[in-house]
């Protein structure tokens, strides 16, 4: 209750400038929906870019026919999500960096509930707001994320596929913000960077939220979960139509996981509770294996591929590292390894 009372007494002076970033992929209605929506915002200091990833199906037409409201960048073949975020973020220079799928539609308050969350407590890096899904043409009382949590390596979006019920009304910390449509402070993402990557570029998509997230605790950032913050998100629009890119995906999301866990985890935390680890990877393989997923065979190996690119940046991460083990020891391992469920790609 004290950071809610908090929060309503967070005044913004309009001068923080938000730059705001989307990818467009093929975004047909759902960008223009997305980009009304932020047209409707009551918090006015924004500027739109949007990073175009080589769409086909007319909706660049329409982007650059709106050129007068956004900021547009074409890329000739489709960058993925990290990439072309990251050049947004190099390009554009606002104190605040909202990224954003183009499959979104927001409440007119979103940016402003967004800012003065950030503005709690100086350590705050990453704000996650109250993520409802969206089905087609209809919005829902179905939580879609409340911000990233953890479960003995597994992430996940905390809420995903429950009814609201009231249950996550008040703010709290939480691991990270999905990557649907996180604020992140411009401070944290240069303190964060690996080279000049803010999202890790060669995960391409997926999972990049949970590894920026991941090395802003390593560097004692926190995230922050505020309910007064209201989206509603259609999970899966750039993948919804073809099976063969959904499995491609998927495993590109699973081998990230990999990637992650070894570029960002203390070896000593991973060694302490590894019986529990190797049950659950073992249960993970057999349930899809069960179904008949033949394509998760390929994870280990995809990410051997990109080992040794990964002991280079690991060795940057572990060596900023600020905090201690037991700090990170808490958000990844409990009792209850079955329970939680695999963070969907988004």
């Amino acid at each position: 209750m004290h950071i809610i009372r908090e929060q309503e007494n967070i005044e913004l002076s309009g001068k923080e400038l938000v730059s705001i970033s989307i990818v467009n992929w093929n975004g047909g209605e759902d960008i223009k929906k997305c980009l009304e929506s932020l047209r409707r915002q009551s918090y006015k200091n924004i500027e739109v870019i949007v990073v175009d990833n080589h769409s086909t199906d007319g909706s660049l037409e329409f982007l650059k026919s709106d050129s007068h409201s956004i900021k547009l960048i074409e890329n000739k073949d489709n960058m993925g999500f990290s990439k072309a975020h990251n050049q947004a973020i190099k390009i554009y220079k606002g104190e605040y960096i909202l990224i954003l799928n183009f499959d979104i539609i927001f409440s007119s308050n979103f940016v402003e509930e967004m800012l003065k969350a950030a503005n709690l407590f100086n350590d705050i890096g990453m704000v996650s707001g109250k993520l409802y899904k969206k089905f087609e043409y209809n919005i829902s009382d179905i939580l879609d994320t409340t911000g990233i949590t953890m479960n003995n390596m597994y992430p996940s979006d905390r809420g995903e596929n429950t009814l609201d019920s009231g249950q996550f009304a008040k703010h709290e910390f939480v691991f990270g913000a999905s990557g649907a449509a996180p604020l992140y402070k411009r401070k944290m993402l240069e303190d964060v960077k690996v080279g000049d990557e803010y999202f890790d570029e060669d995960f391409f998509i997926y999972v990049e939220d949970v590894d920026l997230a991941w090395r802003a605790q390593l560097y004692g950032w926190r995230c922050i979960y505020t309910p007064e913050a209201i989206a509603y998100h259609e999970r899966g629009a750039t993948r919804r139509d073809d099976e063969r890119i959904r499995k491609g995906y998927y495993t590109i999301g699973y081998r990230n996981r990999y990637l992650a866990i070894f570029k960002n985890s203390l070896i000593s935390n991973i060694l302490k509770h590894l019986p529990k680890i190797l049950i659950r990877e073992t249960w993970f393989y057999l349930s899809h294996l069960y179904q008949k997923n033949f394509y998760v065979l390929k994870v280990p190996f995809l990410s051997l591929k990109l080992l040794p690119i990964m002991v280079k940046k690991r060795r940057e991460v572990q060596n900023k590292r600020k905090v201690s083990k037991a700090y990170m020891e808490k958000f990844f391992f409990s009792p209850s390894f079955f329970k939680k469920k695999q963070k969907k790609c988004r």
